[in-house]
């Protein structure tokens, strides 16, 4: 297990949307760049058939310039520890790619395991040390109760993220829009990811019918205000709305500004302490709006 000390999420990773799509739909990887998400993930997992598999890995390293072009990140999503795996990982790993999705995790050796094949891959290929990132979804109860060691198992990886219908389906439990028979493992999930000092990623629920739009906002400003930063989708239309609703909004920001200025005032006057609108104005609040 790595040594982590948490100094707060990574916020020189911005990851509000990540659009998933499968690889072998042409028209849907080679529009993906206009779809403003900030992170694309070219799929080998659910969406690819079992027959379609080897197919779908020939295209990943023309896809990846055509999905990024337009300033997303670029994931692939392999498979999770099957024969596909690592035939996955040798197809994904090019310049120009940012990471790996790796799915169904359930313990550190198999992240750790994962990280030597990529740093292999990087030796081989020409491409910088530590350049490729791991993205790790928690999908199993087992994975869950490993959750803690998995997240600092390598220096990979930048999000973790409870999956939410296979978690549900894996642990007996039927999953609602509200999320609340799964709030105890998705806040565990943010509490894991702040001590590893990376993105806690995902809704709070169930968002299995992808056209409900206004119950998709709601879900991902509540994920926000419990910590997570940012959230997968599966359509387009899904995107700009993750964007809105794991940002800030303008009175937020507003009130940010003005919480630093009386802040920083007040510590020119030897007070580390102040009030604004009736609140009262201190070191965590201050650090807060910084953060905002």
């Amino acid at each position: 297990m790595l040594n982590s000390s948490y100094s707060g999420p990574r916020l020189d990773i911005i990851r509000r949307s990540r659009l998933i799509l499968p690889i072998n739909i042409k028209k849907y990887v080679d529009n993906a760049y206009k779809r403003n998400a900030d992170a694309v993930v070219l799929d080998l997992e659910d969406s690819i058939p079992e027959n379609e598999k080897h197919n779908a890995r020939q295209l990943v390293s023309e896809a990846i310039p055509i999905v990024g072009r337009g300033g997303s990140d670029v994931f692939v999503r392999i498979n999770h520890f099957n024969e596909h795996t690592e035939s996955d990982i040798k197809a994904s790993v090019w310049h120009g790619l940012t990471g790996i999705v790796l799915p169904k995790v359930e313990d550190a050796a198999q992240v750790q395991e994962i990280d030597q094949k990529i740093t292999s891959l990087e030796q081989k290929r020409g491409i910088p040390e530590n350049t490729i990132k791991i993205s790790i979804l928690i999908e199993t109860v087992k994975g869950y109760y490993s959750l803690r060691e998995i997240v600092t198992s390598s220096h990979r990886i930048d999000s973790v993220t409870l999956g939410v219908e296979d978690f549900a389906l894996d642990a007996g439990i039927e999953s609602s829009v509200s999320g609340q028979e799964l709030l105890v493992p998705k806040m565990e999930t943010v509490f894991a990811a702040r001590i590893a000092g990376i993105l806690p990623m995902g809704l709070m629920g169930s968002m299995i019918n992808y056209k409900d739009l206004k119950g998709l906002e709601q879900s991902a400003r509540h994920a926000y205000k419990c910590g997570y930063l940012g959230a997968s989708c599966i359509h387009p239309s899904q995107v700009e709305i993750l964007n809105k609703s794991f940002s800030p909004t303008a009175e937020e920001v507003e009130f940010s500004k003005r919480v630093i200025n009386v802040f920083n005032e007040a510590l020119t006057k030897g007070r580390a302490s102040t009030s604004l609108d009736g609140k009262m104005i201190d070191y965590p609040l201050f650090y807060k709006a910084k953060r905002v």
